[in-house]
């Protein structure tokens, strides 16, 4: 169980039966689910909406993940004007930053405590290679800083500048579940938990192997889907310290609730929780032969002992305390990293957003909602839209194509460290995944 999930009481939902006719039914109820059931009722409150869980309302990345609402998405502008226009990609950037805004507006108004800060967020360079590397990605949102103007919001070891962007919140993502399934609840949407369901070839939804009756029907299960070439599930894992006294805080920085990373080709991140704890991930856990998740993937105890140390490297301060918690969880990704929003008229579902959900499952469930109602607006001409990624390899060639850049990942970071340059390794990795 992830920290998120330890700090909250699970809700309990009464949703009656699934014999009757539906106008949509949501398989999933995670974040995508959850706000496409929201954007849809928003659209048309009279739609009678099923959302059905196999498990409970968060289980998947939605409750696991680093609490990051950040205004990233999993592919570059360059990659994205391969099919891309200019203003497109612009318009993609600004719907993400306003989403964050919407979500902010929507916790408010439903007057419930997620630990929402938007403090911005932080990516640190600790050698030359990685502050070389960051430079290129300032922007009109995107600053560089100096090493000191680093040290006075992060005091993280060895570090030489920072860029910084205001466009991220920190959460705890299981209170931003409950808050969402709650309101969908006392709107009317029916909310079905341990209840398996199967999507057939034809696109219809069994539940206990009986067809349900809708209209429309969603695919919101992200890497928690069958298993199919379509999107593999690369695993990201966290610890947690114990809450933290506010002297350590006065040592690390962070005053604003900064989201942070460092400028590492193997991804990383962290956050100071709501309740004061260093919470911090990273990637590593080697993926599964046939895509299937496992247990071991997302306990793998070489990775947290590593991401325990890192902690600890990063802050040396935390050595005098204890890490209580450690968890994992996959994310779904696509052979070309693109996030995807389809809809064929009875069908839909999205996702694909590798890592970036938080924020941008919101956007998709709302460009989905107008793909729906047939309300053409600039969010759907998105880049994302009915876009169709190349199927993954077969293995062996997956599994060995996956496993070789998560090392290689690894090695990018060595070679930057120790040669003083940008990796010659991230540059042939980045060609290799198309991102």
């Amino acid at each position: 169980m992830s920290l998120w999930w330890t700090l909250v009481d699970r809700p309990t939902f009464f949703p009656g039966s699934l014999d009757r006719r539906w106008d949509v039914v949501i398989v999933g109820a995670g974040f995508s689910g959850l706000w496409s059931a929201h954007h849809l009722l928003n659209a048309d409150p009279s739609l009678t909406i099923a959302i059905v869980e196999a498990s409970g309302i968060g289980s998947g990345a939605s409750g696991r993940n680093g609490g990051w609402m950040s205004a990233l998405y999993p592919r570059s502008n360059e990659a994205l004007a391969q099919h891309s226009s200019p203003s497109q990609i612009a318009q993609l950037h600004l719907q993400l930053r306003n989403s964050i805004d919407a979500i902010g507006e929507f916790v408010k108004k439903e007057n419930f405590d997620c630990g929402f800060s938007k403090g911005g967020s932080l990516v640190i360079a600790r050698h030359e290679s990685q502050l070389a590397r960051i430079s290129r990605d300032c922007d009109e949102d995107t600053h560089l800083l100096t090493a000191n103007e680093t040290k006075a919001r992060i005091n993280m070891t060895g570090a030489i500048g920072a860029t910084f962007t205001p466009n991220c919140a920190r959460i705890n993502p299981a209170e931003l579940v409950i808050g969402l399934a709650q309101s969908l609840a006392r709107r009317g949407v029916s909310i079905f938990e341990d209840t398996p369901a199967l999507i057939c070839p034809d696109k219809s939804v069994e539940v206990g192997g009986k067809k349900v009756d809708t209209k429309i029907v969603i695919r919101a299960t992200e890497a928690y889907r069958q298993r199919t070439r379509e999107m593999i599930p690369i695993y990201s894992l966290m610890v947690a310290t114990q809450p933290l006294p506010q002297d350590v805080f006065d040592e690390i920085g962070i005053a604003k609730n900064e989201t942070f990373a460092e400028a590492n080709h193997l991804v990383t991140y962290g956050q100071r929780t709501p309740d004061n704890r260093l919470a911090i991930g990273g990637r590593g856990a080697p993926y599964t032969w046939g895509s299937k998740r496992n247990l071991s993937s997302e306990r793998h105890k070489k990775i947290h002992e590593h991401l325990r140390t890192m902690s600890t490297s990063w802050f040396p301060i935390v050595k005098k305390f204890e890490f209580t918690h450690a968890w994992g969880g996959a994310v779904g990704i696509t052979r070309d990293w693109s996030p995807f929003v389809r809809f064929n008229g009875s069908y839909a579902e999205l996702g694909g957003y590798a890592g970036d959900g938080v924020t941008l499952s919101y956007l998709a469930a709302l460009t989905l909602t107008e793909l729906i109602t047939d309300s053409e607006s600039e969010r759907t001409r998105l880049p994302f839209v009915q876009w169709q990624s190349p199927k993954w390899e077969i293995e062996p060639l997956r599994w060995l194509g996956v496993n070789s850049a998560i090392a290689l990942s690894g090695l990018a970071d060595w070679e930057e460290q120790n040669r003083s340059r940008p990796s010659i390794v991230a540059k042939g990795l980045a060609r290799m995944m198309g991102t």
